[in-house]
C-alpha cells in the first residue's frame, strides 16, 4: 500500500547571512537576481522544516519543499537504514552559485551545476493512484524563466525510487543549461565506487583520461583530495556506491542514451575531507554520485526556446556486492503525466511578482526576477509617479541587454542605490567607463560590494591616490582586504600583501582563486616560488573546469 503523509523534521539551522542588499547585477561572481550569501551563523537555531513523505513496503522517502525539493531521506525498511548522507543540520557553505550550499540527500539541479533554490521553498504537490504514490517538486527558474520538475515516485512491491524530470523553456530565448541530480552518500574508508571497467575522466588539481578503475580509484580512502570522476561515452545503464562496513549501498539505474552522464564526487580522505565536514556536524563527511544528460560539467549548451526534454532514470537501495551487479532497471507501467508543470508558484516572492504583474498586488520588495516578463506592469507603476519602479525596471532592461533604455531610469536619480545602477549600466553595458565615475562615485560606498565596483575601475585607470583613499576610509569587510592586497601588489608592497593575506583567517571557498592568484603576484614580485598555496588562503587548488559561473 502506498501511504502518503505531511510532517516536520526540526533541524539545527545556520543562517547564512546575505553579501549586500545591492542587486548584484554585472557580476560574475554572483547569480543576479539571486541574493548572494557572504557568511553563515556559527551558532544554529531550531527550526521546522515541512516534510513531506512517501512510503510503500519497502522505503520510506521524505522531500523538503524548503529545502529545494530535496529528497531529505531515502529509508530502507528492509534493513533499517538510511541509504543517503540525511545531514542532521542545515548548514550553508561557500559554494557557488549564490554561496550558500547545502549538503545532503537528493538535489536536483537545474539549469546550472547546483540549484540556486537549494535553501529556498519550490512547488510541491501529490498524488496516487491505486499502485503508485507520487510528490513532485519543481519550479520556474527566476534568472531565465525556464521550468523544472521532479516526480518521484514508489511503486507497490517495488523496492527503488522513481524519479522522472522533465524541463522546458517556454520563453523567447534561448538559455544556456545543463541538468544533473546529486545523491549525497555516507563517505567511509570502505566505500566502493561501482561501475563497470571503462575510461574515466579525472578531475582533481589537473584533468586527465584514465582506465577505470585503473589503480584503486573505485575505492574512496585511496582518493586523498576532492575529485570528480566523470565517465565517458558508452558506460552502462547502471553505476552507484556501496559501503562495505555498513552493508548497503545505492546504484543508480537509467538508459545511457538518455542520461550518459555518471558522475562521483568526494572530497577524499587527505588534506580537503575537511571542506566535507564543514557542512555538517563532527566528523561526519559526504560523498555524491550525480546522473545526468550531459557528459560532464564542462558542458552548457542551449536549451531552445519552446523546447520540452523528460527523462526518467531510478534509485535503488542494494544489500549486497551481488545485487548490485545484477540489477537492471525496473519494468513499470507508470502513468502519464501530460502536464506535470507547477510554473511561478514554487515560492511566495515570485508569487508576489506575478500577482504584481497582473495588477493584483503591490510592488515587491524582492529583487526583480529577470526570468519574468514584469516589464510592461514596471512601466505603468513609473508612469503612475512613485520611482520606486525606476530601479526595478532599469535593472530588468539592462539585463536583456537594453542598456540604452535602461540608463535614463536611474542615471537622474540622486539615490545612491540608483547611482551605482546608472555607472554599472555605463560601465559595463555601454562600454563608457568615463562617464560611469561621477555615478559609481555617487554610490552607496557603505557597502563594500560598491567600494570593490569603484577599486577595480581606479585600478583599471591606475588611479593610484583614489584607490588609496577609498580603501583606507572603507570598512574591514573580507572583500576590502582582498582589494587592499591587490592595491599593495600594485604599488610594490608585496610584503605587504602577503601580510594581508596570511593575517586575515579567510572563509572556505570552492573554486574561487582571488587569493590564490594575489599570493602568486606577491610571491613572484619577491622573486620567490609559489607552488605551494597556503590552506589558510581558504580556495582549493581545483584544476579550472567545469560550469559553475554564469555570465555576468
Amino acid at each position: 500500500m502506498i501511504r502518503i503523509e505531511e510532517t516536520t523534521r526540526i533541524l539545527p539551522f545556520y543562517r547564512p547571512v546575505p553579501l549586500t542588499d545591492l542587486p548584484l547585477i554585472c557580476h560574475r561572481e554572483h547569480l543576479f537576481p539571486y541574493t548572494s550569501y557572504g557568511g553563515t551563523l556559527t551558532t544554529p537555531g531550531p527550526r521546522a522544516f515541512r516534510m513531506v513523505a512517501l512510503e510503500n513496503d519497502f522505503l520510506r522517502v521524505e522531500v523538503a519543499p524548503e529545502l529545494g525539493g530535496r529528497v531529505y531521506s531515502l529509508f530502507d525498511k528492509r534493513i533499517g537504514r538510511e541509504i543517503l548522507f540525511s545531514n542532521p543540520v542545515v548548514k550553508p557553505v561557500r559554494i557557488l552559485p549564490i554561496w550558500a550550499f547545502i549538503s545532503g540527500g537528493i538535489e536536483f539541479n537545474f539549469p546550472m551545476a547546483h540549484s540556486p533554490t537549494s535553501i529556498a521553498t519550490v512547488g510541491c504537490l501529490t498524488g496516487r493512484s491505486a499502485d503508485y504514490g507520487f510528490i513532485r517538486v519543481g519550479e520556474r527558474e527566476a534568472r531565465t524563466g525556464m521550468e523544472w520538475v521532479v516526480e518521484l515516485g514508489l511503486a507497490e512491491n517495488r523496492a527503488a525510487l522513481i524519479q522522472r524530470t522533465a524541463l522546458r523553456n517556454c520563453t523567447p530565448t534561448s538559455h544556456p543549461w545543463m541538468l544533473w541530480t546529486i545523491a549525497a552518500m555516507r563517505s567511509t574508508p570502505a566505500t566502493q565506487f561501482l561501475h563497470p571497467p571503462h575510461r574515466v575522466l579525472v578531475h582533481d588539481d589537473r584533468l586527465r583520461e584514465l582506465d577505470w578503475p585503473g589503480a584503486g580509484l573505485n575505492w574512496e580512502r585511496n582518493l586523498r583530495q576532492m575529485t570528480a570522476l566523470f565517465w565517458k561515452p558508452g558506460s552502462a545503464p547502471q553505476f552507484g556506491v556501496f559501503h562495505h562496513d555498513l552493508g548497503f549501498g545505492l546504484m543508480h539505474v537509467a538508459d545511457p542514451a538518455q542520461l550518459p552522464g555518471k558522475k562521483v564526487w568526494t572530497y577524499g580522505h587527505g588534506r580537503h575531507r575537511c571542506w566535507a565536514q564543514a557542512t555538517t556536524e563532527s566528523d561526519l563527511a559526504y560523498a555524491e554520485i550525480e546522473s545526468g544528460p550531459l557528459l560532464d560539467q564542462s558542458e552548457k549548451p542551449l536549451f531552445p526556446s519552446g523546447a520540452e526534454r523528460r527523462y526518467e532514470e531510478f534509485w535503488v537501495p542494494v544489500r549486497s556486492l551481488a545485487e548490485a551487479a545484477n540489477l537492471t532497471a525496473p519494468q513499470l507501467d507508470l502513468p502519464p503525466w501530460p502536464d506535470p508543470w507547477l510554473g511561478w508558484q514554487h515560492s511566495a516572492w515570485q508569487a508576489e511578482w506575478e500577482q504584481f504583474r497582473h495588477g493584483d498586488g503591490p510592488l515587491p520588495s524582492s529583487t526583480v526576477p529577470t526570468g519574468i516578463d514584469v516589464e510592461e506592469a514596471l512601466r505603468r507603476q513609473v508612469e503612475r509617479g512613485p520611482d520606486d519602479a525606476a530601479e526595478p525596471l532599469a535593472l530588468w532592461l539592462a539585463f536583456h541587454g537594453r542598456a540604452l533604455e535602461a540608463l535614463p531610469l536611474v542615471q537622474n536619480n540622486r539615490r545612491p542605490s540608483a547611482q551605482r545602477i546608472a555607472g554599472l549600466i555605463l560601465w559595463k553595458g555601454l562600454g563608457n567607463p568615463a562617464a560611469a565615475l561621477p555615478h559609481l562615485e555617487a554610490g552607496p560606498l557603505h557597502d563594500p560590494v560598491a567600494v570593490v565596483e569603484l577599486d577595480e575601475w581606479y585600478a583599471g585607470q591606475g588611479l593610484t591616490e583614489r584607490r588609496a583613499a577609498l580603501l583606507a576610509h572603507a570598512p574591514n569587510h573580507r572583500l576590502i582586504l582582498e582589494r587592499r592586497a591587490d592595491f599593495a601588489c600594485a604599488v610594490g608592497q608585496p610584503q605587504e600583501a602577503l601580510r594581508l593575506l596570511s593575517e586575515t583567517p579567510w572563509p572556505r571557498e570552492h573554486q574561487r582563486y582571488v587569493r590564490t592568484e594575489l599570493w602568486k603576484r606577491a610571491k613572484t614580485a619577491l622573486g620567490e616560488p609559489a607552488t605551494e598555496i597556503p590552506e589558510f588562503l581558504g580556495e582549493d587548488n581545483l584544476a579550472p573546469f567545469g560550469a559553475y559561473w554564469s555570465d555576468a
